[in-house]
């Protein structure tokens, strides 16, 4: 018996030193794939030009075996002059800030990869230490843990903007799969986008299924927005009705490209956005809530015949994309029956009520046409609907599921103006591109863009998506006969000048202005004839601009 064992155990011990032999030499035979050949989607937490995209795909520099180092330093001057319109306020401001990244691909076997990147986001001249005090979870989640005698949250700029493992497509595995926090970049991120423009950026908590083969791209995913439970072991939540946001709240959707045709990519997406109800402050039973679930759901179509990478295949010199989608869904709350023409009542509240559904659209085409494989003539158009009764059991507002403002390149659409004074809610946009190409003095790009309401009863929204309060004329229940009936219709001119240069291999320099003139519906409120302070009747001030200076240098 003895015998037995001891034969039984030294086999299981030859064969563990020799799977662990295999495996070791395995390993020291792999060599990363991605040398020479990074793939995209380990680069998209960086504002780059295209040129740079390409050198830092190529690159071997940094790769230390099957480790690859990167640096990312991105510092940006702006100035901002007159963005209310309103000559009797001081509202000019001028700043620079940064973005800077460390991060790591370790791509070790042909089964998996990670990534992890370290992001750290700041104004030059601002507040190096978060106020509260000693902070010593600095690279938490957008959240430090400050020990006192009443934990405290508090806010950090130093942060974790990607930590994912890519279970990589093989005999294992039928597709790839990532797991952890990431960013996604689809289309031409005019409805999901990482945002890079910004300092900080987007990401998501999730796992994404990618099924990416010659004839088409099959992705899915499924994200966590918003946690309201902490861990344990002082792992807190920042999120949660407790903390003053909103409860669980979660991101789920799938995009999917194919490309069976040569000459055009057809895309076909939907996305869910679910966020939990909400409780009343004073509840009489666990039922009593302020708001129900809020659920909106957007699929939409993408159709474009930019199909090396979103460029035109050479040889070719007419370009389009055009792009619709549609939103569904009810946004949790309850209103007056709109066929209640009575009003009846019990008390205070409504007898009828009816849920607030979800109602809205949106649309944007773009073409263009290349002269002599460096000039770009362009047009464009945005649609973001409105609402004209925003009381009513209808939301017809588009919303963004995401704050969406810097497009895709290499055309670098803007959106609707690098301005970033409007977004895509309540929009019509038409724009005018001139791209010019030079070998020796870098891009060149002029856009006009006229820029109108949606719905002239509807407010005017910022990028984040608020609506801007007097910023513009508008009417909230579109009644008549009130002083808001002096609806206008555009809000105004705005002419874009971007010049981008490749200074070296992994640097560029991007310099921009704009110039925007106001039109009638923010001059209808600016100057109001019925207001009566008199220093206040006359306030509107047309022209507004903007500049920036930026060095993108990554390696």
């Amino acid at each position: 018996m003895k015998l037995l064992l001891i034969i039984f155990f030294s086999s299981c011990l030859t064969y563990a030193l020799y799977s662990q032999e295999t495996k070791t030499e395995e390993n020291k035979v792999y060599q990363s794939t991605m040398k020479g050949d990074i793939s995209p989607e380990y680069l998209r937490s960086m504002f780059l030009s295209p040129e740079q995209i390409a050198s830092l795909r190529k690159t071997n520099t940094l790769w230390l075996d099957n480790l690859k180092l990167g640096f990312y330093v991105r510092p940006r001057y702006e100035s901002r002059q007159n963005f209310d319109f309103n000559k009797t306020t001081d509202d000019y401001s001028n700043f620079v800030a940064q973005t800077t990244q460390a991060w790591f691909i370790l791509d070790p076997s042909p089964y998996f990869a990670m990534k992890i990147t370290i992001q750290d986001s700041r104004v030059w001249g601002g507040s190096q230490v978060p106020s509260g005090g000693d902070t010593r979870y600095a690279l938490s989640t957008s959240a430090g843990y400050v020990y006192t005698a009443t934990p405290v949250v508090t806010k950090n700029n130093t942060d974790i903007r990607e930590a994912f493992v890519m279970l990589k497509k093989s005999d294992k595995v039928p597709l790839d799969i990532q797991i952890g926090r990431m960013v996604y970049a689809y289309g031409d991120l005019k409805v999901l986008g990482p945002l890079n423009w910004l300092y900080n950026g987007f990401s998501f908590d999730g796992v994404r299924f990618m099924y990416n083969t010659k004839e088409y791209n099959l992705h899915a995913f499924g994200t966590i927005l918003s946690e309201q439970h902490s861990a344990p072991g002082g792992t807190i939540t920042v999120n949660g009705k407790a903390n003053g946001t909103i409860d669980d709240a979660y991101f789920t959707g799938t995009y999917n490209t194919f490309k069976q045709l040569e000459f055009v990519h057809v895309d076909f997406y939907g996305f869910g956005l679910h966020k939990k109800w909400i409780l009343n402050n004073n509840p009489l039973t666990t039922q009593d809530r302020l708001r129900q679930r809020d659920e909106l759901y957007t699929g939409g179509f993408r159709i474009t015949n930019r199909t090396a990478n979103n460029n035109l295949p050479k040889g070719q010199s007419f370009d389009f994309t055009i792009e619709s989608a549609w939103q569904w869904g009810y946004n949790g709350e309850r209103v007056k029956a709109g066929w209640d023409i009575l009003d009846l009542k019990y008390g205070a509240n409504n007898i009828y009520t009816e849920r607030v559904k979800y109602d809205s659209r949106f649309f944007s085409v773009e073409a263009g046409y290349l002269i002599l494989e460096s000039l770009r003539i362009g047009v464009g158009y945005t649609y973001g609907s409105g609402d004209p009764n925003r009381s009513d059991s209808r939301a017809g507002t588009w919303s963004p599921l995401f704050p969406q403002i810097a497009g895709s390149l290499p055309y670098w659409n803007i959106m609707n103006g690098q301005s970033t004074l409007v977004s895509f809610q309540n929009s019509k946009a038409y724009s005018f591109h001139v791209n010019l190409k030079t070998e020796k003095y870098g891009t060149f790009i002029f856009v006009a863009y006229d820029n109108m309401k949606a719905k002239l009863q509807d407010a005017w929204y910022n990028v984040t998506g608020a609506g801007i309060t007097g910023g513009s004329s508008e009417n909230y229940s579109n009644e008549r006969f009130t002083k808001s009936d002096r609806l206008g219709k555009r809000l105004f001119y705005q002419y874009d000048f971007t010049w981008i240069y490749n200074y070296a291999e992994y640097l560029s320099l991007w310099f921009g202005a704009s110039y925007i003139q106001a039109q009638d519906a923010i001059r209808n409120v600016r100057d109001n004839p019925n207001e009566t302070n008199p220093i206040k009747r006359y306030t509107f001030d047309p022209k507004a601009t903007y500049f920036y200076f930026m060095v993108s240098a990554a390696i």
